[in-house]
């Protein structure tokens, strides 16, 4: 994980002018194949609006079994400069979030339940993690559209920054693309076809989805991002 948020300000405030449903704003990151930095660029854009945000900036990771951000943030490097996580938060916002556990699962759902919010240090990032303990042999988990879910998140904070799974892995984020203001695509440059890149757009957007550019990852050989890269 790198921190690069220095590469992303033009693509912030680009998405900062698009509108917004109806209060925070909602992006997404993700690729076509997985290694290609998707959670790199969400995390940094996340800490970026986290910056300017006067309420709480989410950092929601779709891939949910492996805590991937949570973990960033909790040990290692990331832990060091920005603080570590918090105590757990409910992330339900009273309403059924955007997951549903097959079969159905009650027990996992008391108290603050499978799904929970961690304050980053002393920011104002908020990162969620999925407790996967508490499932048992053979239960699952579908990742659904679930509108109610993303509009209590947009009335509870600023951005809500989610990082979902390399399309070649998974076909989560486009499950809730359409509940996006918009999704990005990362590629790596210098290997992603354009081919690729067209159809990971053609797919977003025949699941509703509103592509908002395309972020070039490591580009040789200064490492910059060109970004608002679009069709």
């Amino acid at each position: 994980m790198r921190d690069l948020r220095g590469e992303l300000k033009e693509l912030y405030r680009a998405l900062s002018q698009t509108p917004a449903t109806e209060g925070g704003r909602t992006v997404m990151f993700i690729s076509s194949r997985s290694g290609e930095g998707a959670s790199s660029v969400a995390t940094a854009f996340a800490l970026l609006a986290a910056e300017q945000a006067r309420k709480p900036v989410w950092l929601v990771d779709l891939d949910l079994k492996r805590n991937h951000l949570f973990n960033t943030f909790a040990v290692g490097p990331f832990a060091e400069t920005f603080g570590g996580v918090g105590p757990p938060y409910s992330a339900s916002l009273k309403t059924q979030p955007f997951f549903s556990v097959e079969p159905e699962l009650l027990e996992a759902t008391q108290g603050l339940g499978l799904f929970t919010a961690h304050r980053v240090g002393d920011t104002r990032l908020m990162v969620t993690q999925f407790d996967a303990s508490r499932l048992k042999t053979g239960h699952g988990v579908r990742i659904k559209m679930q509108p109610a879910y993303w509009q209590a998140v947009r009335a509870a904070t600023d951005w809500a920054v989610v990082d979902a799974p390399a399309l070649e892995l998974a076909r989560a984020g486009l499950a809730i693309t359409s509940q996006m203001d918009r999704t990005v695509i990362v590629v790596k440059a210098d290997e992603t076809s354009p081919i690729d890149v067209d159809a990971a757009r053609r797919e977003i957007e025949a699941h509703g989805g509103r592509v908002g550019g395309v972020v070039l990852n490591r580009q040789k050989p200064d490492a910059r991002f060109a970004d608002r890269i679009s069709r």
